[in-house]
């Protein structure tokens, strides 16, 4: 990181396959993140299209040639903020839950979600991602993991591994009320262990919802520093952006002791191996 960097996060409510409310909605959380200075905006997952169901999905997803999409990544040539908005993407080989990488009214690039949920697969029909391309703006570079992909090291080792220093988490999470507590804090503490461990700026966007009986999407967005200490938080069940400076500073001692090139090359390379780089 050259420079201290302004990241903003959204938590609020995605309609379901409703691709043109969704995008209205995103345009007014870019225009306050905008007067807030912010480099980066992140948008939760499948934001765009909705997640809920087989019938959303296929309502609210589009393709990246799209006329709605390119308009929406065009309307960013206004500005130099950098835009994270999720989507369920048709491709010519199936459907991708994605998240495109937006600056200067160009597409730098899409990571797709790598470790798909069993729903994800059965039941909504998702591909799993290839690839963890890491991508540079504002004198950092930084990557996408998506929901389950943070419940395992892979994803943000493989971008650390690239130097990643911000690693951004968008999330989709509507789940059982009465798991919504214990569920809340293990993802809360797979983060900062992520944050830690790769010393990794990470930066955590989440949906709330509330219309479907003993259903919740909690929220609970925030952004942590490489210490896993919160930045800014969202708290839970409300809409909010939520916006943190981070400094190169944050990215020395106090950290954890732990460096990962001190582990075998062989533990490196096997289970972190860079697949795609996209700068």
């Amino acid at each position: 990181m050259t420079r201290p960097i302004t990241l903003s996060v959204y938590q609020g409510i995605c309609r379901e396959g409703d691709f043109v409310a969704n995008a209205a909605t995103c345009r007014g959380v870019i225009a306050e993140a905008l007067d807030r200075a912010s480099d980066f905006v992140c948008f939760p997952e499948c934001f765009l299209s909705g997640y809920e169901s087989p019938e959303a999905i296929e309502a609210g997803a589009r393709r990246l040639d799209s006329a709605e999409v390119q308009a929406f990544i065009a309307e960013t040539a206004a500005h130099g903020m950098v835009t994270l908005v999720g989507m369920a993407r048709f491709a010519d080989d199936g459907l991708y839950n994605s998240q495109l990488v937006i600056h200067r009214g160009e597409l730098l690039g899409v990571y797709d979600k790598v470790c798909l949920t069993g729903p994800d697969a059965d039941r909504l029909g998702f591909l799993p991602g290839r690839s963890v391309p890491v991508f540079e703006a504002h004198g950092v570079r930084f990557a996408v993991q998506i929901c389950h992909d943070s419940s395992f090291p892979f994803v943000a080792m493989a971008a650390r591994r690239m130097g990643a220093e911000v690693l951004f988490s968008p999330h989709n999470n509507e789940i059982g009320a009465q798991y919504a507590h214990d569920h809340r804090v293990w993802v809360r503490n797979c983060h900062v262990g992520l944050a830690c461990q790769m010393k990794m700026v990470v930066a955590r966007s989440n949906i709330v919802k509330f219309d479907r009986p003993g259903m919740i999407g909690y929220g609970d967005s925030f952004i942590l520093s490489p210490q896993g200490v919160p930045l800014a938080e969202a708290g839970l069940h409300r809409t909010k952006l939520i916006t943190a400076t981070v400094h190169p500073e944050m990215f020395g001692p106090p950290c954890v002791w732990a460096d990962l090139n001190e582990a075998p090359a062989w533990i490196r390379d096997g289970w972190a191996a860079p697949r795609e780089t996209d700068a």
